[in-house]
């Protein structure tokens, strides 16, 4: 035994360190939730997590910006819908005027109820407006980021639909020719409008595959950046149990090596004044 170097207490001194170290870690991961709360803690796993949690907001910020395409072709599928109504009624209106037997009366009645009618159409078509831009006044496009990266777009293009652009501004119902031609304008300007609702319904189907695409990623991500950084509770209480342990265990060797070397040093003294 020695009195000038007590290894014993030097030992249970670096136990105790240890086990304050590792008590400290556990009350911090169960305090903040987090296994990982300096890249000390994981050096490889910081970075990962870093990462993905970037990714998690890009990918967050694409949700928004599909959420708006998709909202601008519902804009446009609901206006379509409308107007395909109306050319119907146009339409009705139209083929009853081919009748030989109507008065000027009648045929002034389906002309006004038709006039109205293509006033009702550009009407809508002002009305389908996003951000104040109306979609339907003119031919344009818009490009959705649907991705992380740089050009990772999908373009969506608006044609101009109006009662000038369907060729149906100055359709006549004066005569039974004119009216006859009204119809068949009328069928060019349904099946124009049917076509062009096609392709805003399959970009609306692209909208949401693009979105569910988005969200799928965010939750896989945030999958993995949980598993990273996230506290496991069940073992950091456990750990914390064992830490607290090795600590009282580490503070009881110290004072014993004391209580050995003052025994020691009490002998010796003893030893001496007799």
């Amino acid at each position: 035994m020695t009195t000038v170097t007590n290894l014993d207490s030097l030992r249970a001194l670096a136990g105790l360190n240890q086990a304050n170290t590792k008590v400290s870690q556990a009350s911090e991961r169960l305090s903040t939730g987090f296994r990982v709360n300096r890249s000390s803690d994981d050096v490889g796993g910081m970075a990962v997590a870093n990462d993905l949690k970037t990714q998690i907001g890009s990918f967050n910020a694409v949700l928004d910006n599909v959420s708006q395409g998709s909202a601008v072709t519902q804009t446009i599928d609901t206006a379509l819908t409308a107007i395909v109504d109306i050319l119907g009624y146009m339409r009705v209106a139209a083929a009853a005027s081919e009748s030989d037997s109507l008065s000027t009366a009648e045929r002034t009645a389906y002309q006004d109820e038709i006039d109205a009618y293509v006033t009702s159409i550009d009407t809508i078509s002002t009305n389908a407006s996003w951000n104040g831009t109306s979609l339907m006044s003119s031919a344009s496009t818009l490009d959705v980021q649907t991705g992380v990266n740089s050009g990772d777009s999908t373009t969506l293009s608006f044609d101009k639909i109006t009662s000038s652009s369907l060729a149906i501004s100055s359709l006549s119902t004066a005569t039974t020719t004119t009216a006859g031609t009204a119809v068949n304008s009328i069928d060019d300007a349904l099946d124009t409008v049917n076509t062009y609702q096609a392709y805003i319904g399959a970009m609306s189907n692209v909208m949401d595959s693009q979105y569910n695409v988005a969200n799928d990623t965010i939750i896989n991500y945030s999958s993995a950046y949980g598993k990273i950084m996230n506290a496991d509770y069940a073992a950091e209480t456990a750990n914390l149990a064992a830490a607290q342990i090795q600590r009282d265990g580490a503070a009881a060797m110290m004072i014993q090596g004391n209580d050995l070397n003052r025994s020691l040093v009490d002998y010796l003294l003893k030893s001496v004044s007799n």
